[in-house]
């Protein structure tokens, strides 16, 4: 870091106007085990919203200030560090929000969905900040097309959620002229990771490796998908299969009345296909997904967070299921 900014961001420390903070295990995950880079947009998750009525720019960017207010990590960048980058959190930062008028062909579907790819593959600096940007593109005076992105590093799937939610409760509020700001936290981000940091001790990760080990034993690989110089070298490839919609409608109705979330009957589906492929009746099978940890030991926060990659272990033994098929 050159000299001038080491002595700005000595004096930002000394005057409370940011903090340090190691990496959570997360952000340390995607810095040393991630398969692409952590500039590449490939960790963006974005989003595309269709607003329907009348939208007020000034009160938009007032609505999202609210938000950066609250959630830490929207004043989160990563400077670098001796053996691996911090965490830096802003005491205060600029909402980070642009709002566009487009002509009758930039609204077309097409171009809007190009120029919202644009927005989602722009990179973001992660030393400087901020990791994510606000775009609300106007198709006319009642119909607008609100684009987000955010880098994967301070986000998941569940920060789409809160963010949303944060955003509209601010926006009515500044509507009805209300003052209120919204609520603080019940647990900010930094504190979420200095408890998880606190109970992933030694210890702790000795006794579920040793009962995930113990699960594990005997059980024998059924194929092995980093196998061959062909997968096992060159960049990642992302695959997408989409399910048509009377097969999907008919999963999600099969789901509802046995109880189920779509993603459950899915993988039950997956595991029936791999013991008719397989022939092995007791299939264990591993599913890592991002999942949001917004809970900790000892509390639970609102905050928007990033989780790490966590192992599902399912087993399928269809002979335990006597009458059916």
């Amino acid at each position: 870091m050159p000299a001038d900014k080491r002595t700005i961001l000595k004096q930002w420390l000394a005057d409370g106007k940011a903090s340090l903070q190691p990496l959570t295990f997360p952000q340390r995950e995607l810095w040393e085990v991630s398969p692409v880079k952590v500039t590449d947009s490939a960790n963006h998750i974005c989003c595309l919203i269709q607003l329907r009525g009348l939208i007020a720019q000034q009160a938009c960017e007032a609505a999202l200030q609210q938000v950066v207010k609250r959630q830490e990590v929207l004043r989160l960048s990563f400077l670098p560090g001796k053996e691996r980058p911090v965490q830096m959190i802003r005491q205060n930062s600029e909402a980070n929000f642009r709002f566009r008028e487009l002509s009758s062909v930039q609204g077309g579907e097409d171009a809007v969905e190009e120029l919202a790819n644009e927005i989602f593959n722009e990179p973001f600096d992660s030393i400087q900040g901020p990791l994510y940007r606000v775009e609300v593109l106007r198709r006319s005076a009642d119909d607008h097309v609100l684009v987000f992105a955010i880098h994967h590093a301070i986000a998941d799937g569940w920060t789409l959620g809160v963010f949303v939610q944060d955003l509209c409760i601010a926006y009515v509020q500044g509507l009805m002229n209300l003052r209120d700001e919204l609520p603080p936290v019940p647990l900010t981000y930094s504190s979420w990771g200095t408890a998880e940091r606190a109970f992933w001790q030694p210890a702790e990760l000795e006794r579920r490796t040793s009962f995930w080990k113990s699960c594990l034993a005997g059980s024998r690989r059924l194929w092995n998908s980093l196998e061959g110089t062909e997968t096992a070298s060159g960049a990642p490839h992302r695959w997408v299969s989409f399910i048509p919609l009377e097969l999907a409608n008919a999963a999600r109705e099969l789901g509802r009345v046995t109880g189920a979330t779509l993603f459950s009957t899915l993988l039950t589906a997956f595991q029936v296909a791999l013991f008719r492929w397989t022939g092995e009746s007791d299939i264990l099978e591993t599913v890592v997904q991002r999942i949001e940890a917004h809970r900790y030991p000892g509390g639970e926060s609102e905050q928007t967070d990033c989780a790490g990659n966590h192992g599902l272990l399912c087993r399928y033994r269809p002979a335990a299921w006597p009458g059916r098929h």
